[in-house]
Formats: structure tokens, C-alpha cells, sequence
């Protein structure tokens, strides 16, 4: 479905990236990615409607599955103590009580490492599907479990103090849209985390052609830089307090199988040689980018912090 730009509604673009469905295979069409000629915003066009949520997330997507069984258990284990490290210093400023939203929780883990950190805290998740045993597993620590696109979902009416969108922007059909109605359903002066992929990042020159992993074709519908998600934030209401980088060693991991694919085919044994199982790549990667990022390079993941003012 051809699409303008969600940042301001151009019609006019150029492209800059043309790929396949290199992580999950589950179509053979070509998609691209565009810059908008209006405001330089990128984003996917044409793209696939929201009806089409099951084929762009089956059964076997991420968390959704026992994909991860293993010695991949090791790459849960770590990213939730990351998560944890980067929220903490949120977290820990939280009223007594206080209430937070996880939209796009997945399986949930980073909720439940949350529930252990702060038990006092009202706990709500967000996502499109929740397979049922993640549903019992969640439902049983208390956690509040929201089903349906962020786009329409209906939030609670008491208003939350922190709301997490951890790699999810990116996802939307409507990112303006859908930040304006999580502003409403934040309290005052409560915060929004943001973490996604970014444009700027130093490796995308290095995937130009369409193997970058950001671009995570045919999921990703949106993505910002820097300037351009500190621009969203202020349209919809909110105070920019940080900004950073992040490392982003997944995002190698699948411009690698992306690469890989695009030259040799996705049933090139090289294709397991670059999976999120092989843990000593992706701890490669990271301290890559953690040294890119300490001479001051744009790395391929950024966060950003807001405020409801």
C-alpha cells in the first residue's frame, strides 16, 4: 500500500534502500525504503497494511515463540540487565506505587525484572498478541495485560507516571498519532522512554544497498535520527530531557544475514554463522559500538527521555 510521509504528509521521495524479509522469509517481495523529499523523514513505501499483522509477525517472531530456547536463554538473560541498567535511573525516581506501561512488552521479561526491582509498582503490557502462556505467566505476577495494536487499544483511564517503547516506534502505521494518545494517558510530568534504530548511524553507510539491519524490512515502517524523533517528541506535547546512543549489536547481527542473503541466498550455511545465537558476535559487536560510541560516533540505536510538561 503506497503511503506519504507520516512526518508531514509529502508525497514527494526518493529512494534509499531496497531488501527482502531476510530474518523471517515470509515473502519473497521486494520492499524500499524512502526518504521523504519534504522533511527527510524515512520510512517504508510502499508498505503493508495493518490488516496484514500475522504474516508480518508469525507464530515463529521473537518472543512469540520458543525461538529462543538454549544457549540463546544467555542473549535474554543479558538484555533484560541491560534494559534494567538503562532504567534504572528512571525507575528508581518513581513515586511509591507508581504506575507503568510497557508498550510492546513482548514476553514480558523486562516487566517481570521490573515487578522484582520495584514490587510496589502497577505494572501494564501492551501488545498486539500475547500467546497464552505468556498471558498466565504475566497475569499471575500482577501484571496488566493491554491486547490489541497500540493503535486501538484503549488505555486505562487513570494516567501513568512512566511508559516504556523499547525498539516499537518503528512498528507503528501511525507514530504521531499513536505518542499523541500515550501523552494523554501519561500524568503530568510523567515520562516516556524511547528506544529505536537510527538513521544516522555510523554501520548503515557500510549496508547501503538495503542489508541494514534498521531498515528490517518489512517491520520497520518508520525511522528517525537524532533531530528527527527530538522534532516528533516536541510536536506531540513533550520535553526532550536526554538523548543517546546505543549500542546496537542485532542490528550488525542482521545486516550480516541481510548481506549474506542478498548476495548468496537465505539458505547459505553463512546465514548461521551471523544468528542471534552465536553470542560471542554479538558481545564482538557490542563492544564495537560502545567504542564507537566513546569517539563520539553515531551508532545504529539511540534512547531518548521525555517529559509530559
Amino acid at each position: 500500500m503506497s503511503t506519504a510521509c507520516s512526518s508531514c504528509g509529502s508525497q514527494a521521495s526518493t529512494i534509499v534502500a531496497t531488501g527482502q524479509d531476510y530474518i523471517y522469509h515470509g515473502t519473497e517481495d521486494n520492499f524500499r525504503y524512502v526518504r521523504c523529499s519534504g522533511c527527510g523523514h524515512f520510512y517504508l513505501n510502499p508498505r503493508p497494511d495493518i490488516s496484514q499483522l500475522s504474516l508480518m509477525y508469525p507464530a515463529n517472531y521473537g518472543t512469540f515463540s520458543n525461538r529462543f530456547q538454549g544457549r540463546a536463554n544467555l542473549l535474554g538473560r543479558i538484555k533484560t540487565i541491560v534494559n534494567r541498567k538503562r532504567l534504572k535511573g528512571v525507575v528508581e525516581h518513581l513515586p511509591l506505587g507508581g504506575r507503568v506501561l510497557d508498550v510492546g512488552c513482548g514476553n514480558g521479561e523486562l516487566l517481570i525484572a521490573l515487578r522484582q526491582a520495584r514490587p510496589d509498582l502497577e505494572l501494564f503490557g501492551l501488545d498486539w498478541h500475547f500467546p497464552a502462556e505468556t498471558r498466565n505467566s504475566l497475569e499471575s505476577q500482577g501484571i496488566g495485560l493491554i491486547e490489541a495494536p497500540l493503535e486501538a487499544a484503549e488505555l486505562p483511564a487513570q494516567p501513568f507516571d512512566f511508559i516504556i517503547m523499547l525498539q516499537l516506534i518503528e512498528h507503528l502505521w501511525e507514530p504521531e498519532e499513536s505518542l499523541r494518545r500515550l501523552v494523554r494517558a501519561l500524568a503530568k510530568d510523567g515520562r516516556l522512554l524511547i528506544e529505536t534504530p537510527n538513521t544516522d548511524g555510523w554501520d548503515r553507510r557500510l549496508f547501503a544497498g538495503g542489508a541494514w539491519g534498521g531498515y528490517y524490512f518489512p517491520r520497520h515502517l518508520n525511522l528517525y535520527s537524532f533531530e528527527r524523533l527530538a522534532e516528533l517528541l516536541r510536536r506531540v506535547g513533550l520535553a526532550v530531557e536526554s538523548q543517546r546512543n546505543l549500542p546496537a549489536p542485532l542490528i550488525w547481527i542482521y545486516s550480516l544475514q541481510g548481506a549474506v542473503q542478498a548476495r548468496f541466498g537465505w539458505k547459505s550455511s553463512l546465514t548461521k554463522i551471523f544468528g542471534v545465537k552465536n553470542i560471542p558476535l554479538i558481545a564482538a559487536f557490542a563492544f564495537l559500538d560502545i567504542a564507537a560510541i566513546a569517539m563520539r560516533f553515531t551508532t545504529s540505536n539511540q534512547q531518548a527521555i521525555s517529559r509530559k510538561v
